[in-house]
Order: C-alpha cells, then sequence, then structure tokens
C-alpha cells in the first residue's frame, strides 16, 4: 500500500510526533524482548529497532526467531531471566475475532494465560507493553474479552497498553484481500460498517511511547470513524463492488472509548490520548 492509498483509508495525515517517538534517547539504553514478533507489526518494529540501534530479542513460536511459547510458564521464566529486559513487548495473541469464537479456551491459553506468565517471569527491573484492541471496548466477543482481562492484569501489576485500533498494513487484513485481487475482480464490501483506523508505524510509536511514559492505556488519537463502503471507493474509485454482511464477531461500530473510561489531556502534541477507566484507581475493600 502507497501513502497516498494509506491516506485514503485514514482519512487523515500520520502522526508525524508519534513517528518520530523513535528518536526517543532512552529507547536506546533499554534492552527489549518481543514476544508474537513473526507478525506484521513485530516484523515492522524489529525494523526500526535494527535502523535506530536498539538492543532486542525477537521471538515467536513461528519463523527463523527464538522460540518462545507464551503459554509454557517455565520456558517464560528462563528465557526472561536470562536475557533480563528492561521492556517485554507481548504482541503474541490470537487476535482474529471470528477465528476466537471457535478456538475459545485457545484464545484464552495466549491471551490470557500468556500474558499472566510474562507478568509473572519478570523482575523489578522488567515492565510489560502489552499490545491490545479496541475490541476490549465493552466486549462483545471472546477476543475482546481476553484482551480486557489481559488489559487488567498488565495495569495492576505496573505495565503499559498499546492499544490498537485496525492496523492498515498487518496481516490478513481486507485491504491485504483486495490488493491481491485482478483489477477486473469485483471486491467484496461489508458496506454497513464503520472503523478506525491506524498506520503499522503509528503502531509501533505507540509501542515505543509506552515504553518510555508511565504505567498506563494509551490509544492513536483517531475519532474519526471511517465507512467501509466510503474507504473501498477511494481506493477503488469506479471498481464493482458485492455488498456483503458482516461474519460472525464483526461489530457494526467500532468503539473509541470503553463506558466506563474517559480520557485525559491529549499528549504528544495530540497524536496519543491517555485513558482512565473508573476502575483503574480504585480503593480495595475486605472484610
Amino acid at each position: 500500500m502507497d501513502n497516498n492509498q494509506l491516506t485514503a483509508v485514514l482519512g487523515r495525515d500520520e502522526h508525524q510526533s508519534l513517528l518520530d517517538i523513535r528518536n526517543h534517547e532512552m529507547l536506546k539504553t533499554k534492552k527489549i524482548l518481543i514476544t508474537g514478533a513473526n507478525g506484521s507489526i513485530g516484523t515492522r518494529l524489529i525494523e526500526i529497532f535494527e535502523e535506530i540501534g536498539i538492543e532486542y530479542l525477537a521471538t515467536d513460536v513461528e519463523g527463523n526467531l527464538e522460540y518462545l511459547d507464551i503459554t509454557n510458564f517455565r520456558d517464560c521464566v528462563s528465557l526472561v531471566r536470562k536475557y533480563n529486559p528492561d521492556f517485554i513487548v507481548n504482541i503474541a495473541g490470537l487476535k482474529f475475532a471470528t477465528k476466537s469464537e471457535h478456538q475459545t479456551w485457545k484464545t484464552v491459553e495466549v491471551n490470557i494465560e500468556g500474558t499472566k506468565n510474562l507478568i509473572d517471569a519478570c523482575t523489578d527491573q522488567t515492565k510489560v507493553i502489552l499490545t491490545s484492541t479496541c475490541k476490549s471496548c465493552n466486549p462483545e466477543i471472546v477476543y475482546g474479552a481476553t484482551k480486557l482481562i489481559a488489559e487488567r492484569m498488565v495495569l495492576n501489576s505496573g505495565g503499559s497498553i498499546a492499544r490498537f485500533f485496525n492496523v492498515v498494513q498487518s496481516q490478513g487484513n481486507v485491504f491485504e484481500i483486495w490488493g491481491d485481487l485482478q483489477d477486473i475482480e469485483q471486491i467484496k464490501v461489508v458496506a454497513e460498517c464503520n472503523r478506525h483506523f491506524i498506520s503499522v508505524d503509528e503502531s509501533c510509536g505507540l509501542i515505543m511511547f509506552a515504553m518510555v511514559n508511565g504505567s498506563g492505556r494509551y490509544i492513536v488519537n483517531t475519532p474519526e470513524l471511517r465507512n467501509m463502503g466510503d474507504v473501498a471507493d477511494a481506493l477503488y474509485p469506479g471498481r464493482s463492488k458485492e455488498i456483503i454482511e458482516r461474519r460472525r464477531g464483526d461489530r457494526k461500530d467500532e468503539i473509541f472509548l470503553a463506558t466506563s473510561e474517559r480520557e485525559t489531556e491529549p499528549v504528544l502534541d495530540g497524536s496519543v490520548l491517555k485513558i482512565i477507566g473508573d476502575h483503574d484507581k480504585v480503593n480495595d475493600f475486605t472484610g
């Protein structure tokens, strides 16, 4: 996808201040352990780390990387204690909404148990950065519910959340599917759906922003809902389109904030919002 196509999907320019966070001096002094690094976001994050000289260890259960299955607690402890990172960026997870409905327990194991294993494997030196999803806001499906629980665990442990909206250049998304079609082929569009979008570089920038700032839940400031029919028309004007129904697990309208959340003052020139929920700072009562 070229820059013009990216802008057409986002409906705006990328947040330059978020892209520039990679130049923060603190990042160059830290060791980063990445889980789930074989995907599109992990691959791009590694490229950025290589470009700016950040020390990292990339892990996954797939690809030519250090093997780490985050559902295996002993392996988590062994690798975390051996590498002794300053940050664990947990990108590992079962992310597809439709698949999670059919792989319920596997989704729980990876997204919840795997996150807990990483938290429990940490020493006081290490902070967990969890990549999450807007589907954790008022979750309706297994995927969103597991990510909400993972968010709560990380926040309660003093870590941070980089919560993503739909990442335009991620693997397996609709733009990849459309792009693989011949020019004469009709594209299928769920025209009733409305989505928030961010770029892969913005998602990586949000991860790095979460590293250099205190514990919290952070999102890219992109409040405009983009209608998928309009996005398809912007990318492929005049192209024949077939309007199809939503799949199981697909929301009609993406949610910007959960009903229990409120945004604080925008940070990083307004490109990022730190989100505070009603349950983030509550006294614990026992008795």
